[in-house]
């Protein structure tokens, strides 16, 4: 398993301007369904924004890994935002987000889905990959990047 099989370029948004956390993934959700990636960006917003409400996806080192399980998703899609500027997400660590992974999968992908979300996490911890997200130039660059931090992982 492999991340870059759940992401593409079309998914990959540079410098978005978002002024709150709702805000934020509105802006995602919309972009991931102008992609097609959703059946219903709408209820798919809803669902991430109830999850979000159980408890703060900021997973510390501004990072936020907002998700859904949805029947408005086909399959896993992770989509990705740098945010022009932090915005508070409610993480541990009080550090501001300005890297966001957003994460549609299937309802019946339970598995495979917490499997991601650890792999994500993991790579995410590393200050290189973070750093280099936060300095990258075009989508291609992004995925070229997390591809890297996976090969090395192994």
């Amino acid at each position: 398993m492999r991340l870059s099989q759940y992401m593409n370029e079309g998914l990959i948004y540079l410098d978005i301007s978002a002024k709150d956390k709702s805000d934020a993934i509105a802006q995602m959700v919309q972009l991931m369904a102008k992609s097609k990636a959703l059946k219903d960006a709408n209820v798919f917003g809803d669902e991430v924004n109830q999850r979000e409400s159980l408890g703060s996806t900021g997973i510390g080192k501004g990072i936020a890994i907002p998700h859904a399980r949805s029947k408005h998703v086909a399959k896993i899609t992770i989509a990705f935002a740098r945010l022009e500027k932090g915005i508070d997400f409610g993480a541990e660590d009080d550090e501001l987000v300005r890297l966001v992974f957003l994460m549609g999968t299937p309802v019946d992908a339970v598995g495979e889905y917490l499997k991601i979300l650890a792999k994500l996490s993991r790579l995410l911890k590393e200050n290189g990959l973070r750093k280099k997200l936060l300095k990258a130039d075009s989508p291609d660059e992004v995925m070229n990047m997390i591809e890297e931090a996976e090969d090395q992982a192994l």
